[in-house]
């Protein structure tokens, strides 16, 4: 790629990007920088980033960039909230939680020879202040397990009273919530202007359900049942949340953690098409200098031509395997398990091979109905959790199991390395949203987090992790082991 396609690229995405030396010098700022930080990038290439930003921690920083130098690996700056590498304030809004931008900032190699490194300034803070509205949302649903005694018109919840089938009684969120003029209205209707499913009404919840329906528009909610005495008859309680703002954002959430799985695996196919690339450069150099010789024979040309055919469909299966990865799954269909999971391994192929890292496969060929890239995204974090867990515990002979198999009525697939497990005071939480068992420059937490969600909400399946102790070839070992199950149906 030239310089102006680069340019062109670098300028237009919606991140940052820094191009440093280990003298910590600016090579390149691109617009996106320039936009929000007021600073031309005439003003500061060439320039100490710390002479221009001097809160930077330019030790921390330059040791970042000397680990991915070194490891040839991406790193990361920080993970801590309201730590950024370059202050930017936010436009200033009533509702903002916070005063400067949040920050994901990763430093990958660019180029050995000359010690540059790209540093990527991505802004999380959408994903921050919905992680912590979630969170206070949570909070709030938890207290109101209790009986309800009132209707409430300040709450944000929908609250219904029914008894006999009836509506009764009814809050104004209610009112506004499933669309009727006034409250007049809306009392003495059936439960079917509810819009829900009367299994749901028969049944009281001990936690809210979130719910689906099919209002004007498509809203989420979720749903308390209660049964209660009211004015000395049994009646109902329906209490609704309107979630659906926030289920949008989590959709955000969850196209930015693919994003982040994205860059992974480009970089993986970074490293994977550096030999076949070199196989094709030197066939096609060797065949034009024994041409320009007059040296070159039939049989020479064919082997050539043959070598560089091979080579090329290697590199384009692994640009099919990247695109597959990037369709969206709209529909569940019918997969082999243990082909998802060999196209994700080719992709990281060559890392493994570098990191001196085996793979054992113990499975066979299993079909299953449900979402083909949405799975892939999955084993990929694993796997690259894995690896990782290798570079900061390095072991004489490292090893990857993948175990696929049925127990029971159930699909399990089982990922154990030994690379010496995770600690018992962390490993209940490494499902957290923004929680890492890396150093903090390597790790956001957002990986495992989706991967749980994608598994439980998306996939219906279940997720967990647990230490184990286990044998292999002879020798005693200790790792991590993710073990993904996913009921068949009958």
């Amino acid at each position: 790629m030239n310089k102006n396609k680069y340019d062109v690229i670098c300028n237009t995405v919606d991140n940052g990007i820094i191009v440093l030396n280990k003298k910590l010098e600016v090579k390149f700022w691109n617009r996106w920088l320039e936009i929000r930080t007021k600073i031309s990038a005439d003003d500061i290439v060439g320039k100490t980033i710390t002479d221009v930003y001097p809160n930077i921690n330019g030790k921390k920083l330059l040791r970042k960039i000397v680990t991915a130098l070194t490891l040839k690996s991406t790193t990361f700056y920080t993970s801590q909230v309201n730590e950024n590498l370059i202050e930017i304030e936010l436009n200033k809004v009533t509702d903002k939680v916070f005063k400067n931008m949040q920050q994901n900032i990763t430093i990958t190699p660019l180029d050995y020879d000359e010690e540059l490194v790209i540093v990527y300034i991505y802004d999380t803070t959408l994903l921050s202040e919905i992680n912590l509205k979630l969170k206070q949302q949570n909070e709030k649903i938890e207290e109101k397990n209790s009986q309800l005694n009132l209707l409430l018109n300040t709450t944000m919840e929908a609250i219904v009273l029914l008894r006999d089938k009836k509506i009764i009684d009814c809050n104004d969120t209610a009112v506004k919530f499933f669309g009727f003029k006034d409250k007049k209205e809306f009392i003495n209707q059936g439960i079917e202007k509810l819009h829900l499913n009367c299994e749901l009404l028969n049944t009281q919840t001990e936690k809210p359900i979130e719910i689906k329906l099919d209002l004007k528009k498509q809203t989420y909610a979720l749903l308390n049942v209660k049964q209660t005495n009211f004015n000395n008859q049994i009646c109902k309680i329906i209490s609704l949340l309107d979630i659906t703002e926030l289920k949008n954002k989590e959709i955000l959430l969850q196209e930015q953690s693919k994003l982040a799985s994205m860059g992974e695996m480009l970089s993986n196919i970074a490293h994977q098409w550096r030999q076949p690339l070199s196989i094709v450069s030197v066939a096609a150099s060797s065949t034009k200098i024994k041409q320009q010789l007059n040296q070159l024979d039939d049989d020479f040309l064919l082997n050539s031509m043959n070598k560089i055919v091979e080579t090329t469909e290697h590199l384009s299966n692994t640009i099919e395997v990247f695109r597959q990865f990037l369709k969206d799954d709209k529909e569940k269909t019918n997969f082999n398990i243990s082909e998802n999971i060999d196209k994700n391994l080719s992709i990281i192929e060559s890392v493994l091979i570098e990191n001196k890292i085996k793979i054992i496969k113990e499975y066979e060929d299993i079909f299953i109905t449900n979402y083909y890239n949405e799975f892939s995204q999955v084993i990929m974090n694993i796997l690259t959790n894995a690896k990782d867990a290798f570079i900061t515990n390095h072991r004489d002979e490292q090893i990857i199991i993948i175990k696929l198999e049925k127990v029971n009525n159930s699909i399990v697939i089982s990922i154990l390395d030994n690379a010496g497990g995770i600690k018992d005071s962390i490993i209940n939480r490494v499902f957290e949203p923004y929680f890492t068992t890396k150093h903090t420059y390597h790790g956001t937490g957002l990986g495992l987090y989706m991967s749980h969600k994608i598994i439980k909400d998306s996939m219906n399946g279940n997720i967990s992790v647990s230490n184990k102790n286990f044998e292999f070839n002879n020798k005693h070992y200790k790792g991590a082991c993710f073990q993904i199950e996913f009921k068949q149906e009958e």
